[in-house]
């Protein structure tokens, strides 16, 4: 057994969750048969989304635990790679809204409307712009909430991207998988340093530098490191699966995976090829 995992995790068991960050340890609020995803930590505090009942709320230390946004199981929401803004797609009176809230208070910075047979993922933001990624037609947009300006700045659709690391991670078609994946920067899309059409991005590394991917097939889960042309380093492998979790630095990956008996879920820390147990973790919380 390692040390505690560096960065924020869920623990605990069917309604009974926290938020774990080092030697802070904060409840989430929820019914008795409730579970929690954790978004991301942002500010001093953290976000997580709250089910059955798909309510983000926002716990931190001295603080009462807060609800920013009540959702439905298909609306989607993600924390900004800064923690700064939370990022919403909701469909209210049978169309497409993206919003971006500020993640602190939940108030509501810009909202445009969108066709929902367009499919767009808001998913970062730099200054007023917002990444997004469009299914129909595939393309990958930037909105400006200050102008008001949308612009195409790729034809294949985004599915992971980080202004902080400038990485971007597109597919060409969708049929409920990415089918080919392509890796670029942000800042010049049309570039694609890695191409595959067997894995898919889970995540970048903090400095952009790695990719932990996993199959696209379906198959049992397994997660690849990768250097960003696309090199295979290490392959993680467990019976019953792997999953990539978060980065705790920029070579250190944290995984989540059952062991042989399935009785519970494990935190694993993996520098390059050496791995080792961190925590129990929390298999529900797969973002």
């Amino acid at each position: 057994m390692g040390a505690p995992p560096t960065v924020p995790y869920i623990a605990g068991s069917v309604g009974d969750f926290d938020v774990v960050d080092g030697e802070t340890r904060l409840s989430i609020p929820m019914s008795d048969s409730g579970h929690a995803n954790l978004l991301g930590a942002s500010g001093n505090g953290y976000l997580v989304r709250v089910f059955p009942e798909h309510r983000i709320v926002r716990v931190g230390p001295g603080k009462a635990p807060k609800q920013l946004v009540d959702l439905s199981l298909a609306e989607d929401a993600r924390l900004t790679s800064d923690g700064r803004y939370l990022l919403l797609l909701t469909y209210p009176n049978d169309n497409a809204v993206a919003r971006v809230l500020d993640a602190a208070t939940g108030q509501q910075i810009a909202r445009r409307t969108f066709r929902v047979s367009s499919r767009v993922i808001p998913l970062d933001v730099r200054g007023t712009t917002v990444l997004m990624g469009a299914h129909s037609p595939a393309r990958t947009l930037t909105w400006n909430w200050k102008t008001g300006a949308i612009v195409t700045i790729g034809n294949r659709t985004a599915y992971v991207a980080s202004y902080a690391s400038d990485r971007l991670a597109t597919y060409d078609a969708f049929s409920g998988q990415p089918e080919c994946t392509y890796v670029s920067k942000i800042s010049t899309p049309g570039t694609t340093t890695w191409r595959t059409c067997t894995e898919k991005v889970a995540s970048f590394s903090p400095d952009g530098a790695r990719i932990a991917t996993e199959p696209n097939d379906g198959g049992i889960a397994n997660v690849k490191r990768r250097s960003l042309n696309g090199t295979l380093l290490t392959t993680y492998t467990n019976m019953n699966g792997v999953w990539a979790a978060a980065w705790e630095t920029n070579s250190r990956i944290l995984l989540k995976s059952y062991p042989n008996d399935r009785t519970t879920n494990w935190l694993v820390r993996c520098e390059a090829a050496v791995c080792e147990r961190a925590a129990k973790g929390h298999i529900e919380d797969l973002t």
